[in-house]
């Protein structure tokens, strides 16, 4: 995808929870410079920061909004998805149920998938640990954009797309590629031989043993029971204070990335992590085991060196210590679990918006972790840093503006009248994608929960859809007879129906 970046923030208030625990430390000038980062740029999308010291929360706080068109403030209530975090809850299950007896580590792809022929790969060699520290060198862009975005999918239909998966020519076996298919297949595994989905499983197993109770894999759960839930939101969006179209449902809430939760309920499991003040309810051994490096990785993420994977955890030091950590991101939203087991320090960070989002984190990160280890100087290097980030988000966002005009300015490319492009195209497994006409020549596109108005391309019969808002992809028709006869999205192609 070809992401339009851009920064932005806007008016925010903190709201502090009851008092937990007595606070040794000042969190109030990072409160002012949240505030201030928002207030800068005009954006009130929400951002909930939760501190842990030594097992007790010591700090909460609450900026912005969850709904900013309804007025709702973000609060200790407020629900958020949590996108890619959602793995070290997954992997951790799995580590559970390898110490029951329930899974085995070095079952193969093959093994699993008995009855399944894979063409490029070898299903034999690639194990379920594999798939869970992203070392499996495999790739199936259909399953990825079923079970994450289109939500088109049954239990029959995912389990036919398992023989899509491929090998993964930019990460051979054997090495680190980060990608959301190793923890798709094991569910669909999971959900196959268990009889129990693993939505179920993770909330008997880790939800609800850590008395987290406004947290669910499932979007139903939450909107059954009333939870409020953040709104989704994007700085480079047309209209940033408005929300986001593409909500995430059931159907789209997948192992990868398929959780939604409080901050307080995450700094739960992050409590649970922490080596001597960890949770009872989950067994220690397995906690440990969830955190051990199993495979190298040479990478930055912002500020936080990557050293390798555990078990759905980053590691790397940072700050001089020790450092576990996984983020999400996803149209609307970022999430920041991270702790530092040295020192008994933990860090939830959540917001609803998906550019800002990660930079001003990255500083709230830099300042909480900087406070706590008693670093000389940081509340004035964090407050420089502030500004700066409200500098660049200024600049940014002209940037987006000058870069949508230009894709706006684009002259369509068509080989037939646009009426001979219109229909509804299929693809054996994933559906079908509707194409009508939308104003000033272009096109609406539908692909279950998915929808966009195609912009023109810079090849001939060649659109630009954002299916996922701010993220462009090439979408392709290919002609015959004087009529669209296919179409093709990423590899993936849909046949025209009659």
């Amino acid at each position: 995808m070809k992401r339009i970046l851009a920064l932005c923030a806007g008016f925010a208030v903190a709201v502090m929870s009851p008092v937990r625990a007595a606070t040794p430390a000042d969190f109030g000038p990072l409160s002012t410079l949240i505030e201030q980062a928002k207030a800068a740029t005009g954006m009130p999308s929400g951002t909930a920061v939760v501190v842990v010291k030594d097992g007790k929360v010591i700090h909460e706080g609450y900026h912005g909004f969850a709904d900013i068109e309804a007025g709702t403030p973000v609060t200790a209530d407020t629900v958020f998805y949590i996108a890619s975090a959602t793995k070290p809850f997954f992997a951790l299950n799995a580590l559970q149920k390898q110490a029951a007896g329930e899974l085995d580590m070095a079952m193969s792809l093959q093994q699993m998938f008995p009855q399944t022929r894979f063409d490029d790969i070898d299903a034999e060699a690639v194990t379920v640990c594999d798939l869970l520290t992203h070392t499996a060198g495999v790739d199936n862009t259909a399953l990825v954009w079923a079970t994450a975005f289109s939500g088109v999918h049954d239990a029959t239909s995912r389990l036919a797309l398992v023989g899509a998966t491929r090998r993964d020519p930019d990460a051979p076996h054997g090495t680190f590629g980060y990608t959301n298919l190793g923890y798709n297949l094991l569910s669909i595994w999971m959900d196959q031989h268990d009889g129990l989905p693993w939505q179920d499983q993770l909330q008997h197993t880790l939800f609800d043993p850590l008395g987290m109770r406004h947290t669910s894999a499932r979007i139903s759960r939450a909107e059954a029971a009333g939870w409020p839930m953040a709104r989704p939101y994007s700085l480079a969006s047309a209209q940033p204070t408005t929300p986001l179209y593409l909500r995430k449902a059931d159907g789209t809430m997948q192992a990868a990335g398929g959780v939604i939760a409080t901050a307080p309920d995450l700094a739960r499991f992050l409590i649970a992590q922490l080596p001597s003040t960890g949770d009872t309810a989950l067994a220690r051994n397995v906690v440990t085991r969830s955190q051990q490096r199993q495979v190298a990785v040479d990478a930055t993420y912002m500020d936080f060196p990557r050293d390798g994977y555990a078990w759905g955890w980053y590691t790397g030091q940072y700050k001089g210590h020790p450092l576990l950590h996984h983020f999400g991101g996803f149209a609307g939203f970022h999430a920041h679990l991270s702790f530092m087991p040295d020192q008994n320090i933990a860090l939830v960070v959540l917001n609803n918006e998906d550019v800002l989002g990660a930079p001003l984190t990255n500083l709230i990160a830099d300042h909480v972790y900087g406070l706590l280890l008693h670093e000389s100087g940081i509340e004035s290097s964090s407050a420089a840093r502030f500004l700066a980030l409200q500098a660049k988000a200024v600049q940014m966002q002209a940037n987006v503006a000058r870069q949508r005009e230009a894709i706006q300015a684009r002259p369509w490319r068509w080989s037939l009248p646009r009426d001979r492009y219109l229909g509804r195209y299929a693809h054996p497994l994933l559906g079908e994608m509707t194409v009508d006409a939308a104003p000033d020549h272009a096109l609406r596109l539908r692909w279950g929960r998915l929808e966009a108005v195609a912009t023109a391309g810079e090849q001939t019969d060649q659109v630009r859809v954002e299916f996922v808002p701010n993220a462009g992809d090439w979408l392709t028709f290919q002609v015959a007879d004087g009529q669209a006869r296919s179409l093709t999205f990423e590899t993936l192609t849909f046949l025209r129906l009659p």
